[in-house]
């Protein structure tokens, strides 16, 4: 896939969930919608614990460290993703799996940035809520599974520590 178009994928899936959000909180923040009875719901919530994982486990990580955490992962995603496309293994099915991701780990550090947490939205009964940035990520994580389970471009095939030894000198000469 071209860098335009992955990077034009990217920034739609960003401006659609920030916009969605932005939506929410001026006009719905108190609706309460069933889209699925007894089992889905609109209804719009602040998680002020920064993450899934924090609010399940009431680890009281601070809004700093998690700033810093999405942010490493941010660039890391994009590291690897450029360097898959020096290996020349950003095949539209990888590189649209990496614009989700991108564009969920950037949704994720402008709200803890911005929203000083996440504006979830979609309420699973008696589970949790969760909003588009949060479905992108899974997408990335689907279209993995399936990128390794047929092994699209030998990803499944290749020695790991190869790619990681690699992966270490290309970022050593990206410097």
């Amino acid at each position: 896939m071209k860098k335009r178009y992955f990077y034009s994928l990217v920034a739609f899936l960003f401006f659609i969930e920030q916009g969605i959000k932005v939506i929410i909180n001026t006009k719905h923040l108190t609706s309460n919608q069933v889209i699925i009875n007894n089992f889905l719901y609109f209804r719009p919530m602040f998680n002020r614990d920064y993450s899934w994982i924090n609010s399940l486990f009431n680890l009281g990580v601070s809004k700093a460290i998690h700033i810093v955490l999405v942010g490493f992962i941010v660039v890391l995603v994009f590291l690897v993703y450029q360097y898959l496309v020096s290996l020349k293994l950003n095949s539209k099915i990888v590189s649209i799996a990496f614009a989700f991701l991108l564009a969920g780990g950037l949704c994720s550090f402008v709200d803890k940035v911005f929203w000083d947490g996440s504006l979830d939205y979609i309420y699973v009964q008696n589970h949790f809520t969760f909003d588009l940035k949060d479905v992108f990520i899974n997408v990335f994580i689907g279209l993995m599974i399936i990128i390794y389970l047929i092994d699209h471009q030998g990803f499944r095939t290749k020695e790991s520590n190869h790619i990681l030894k690699n992966f270490m000198n290309f970022l050593k000469k990206s410097k």
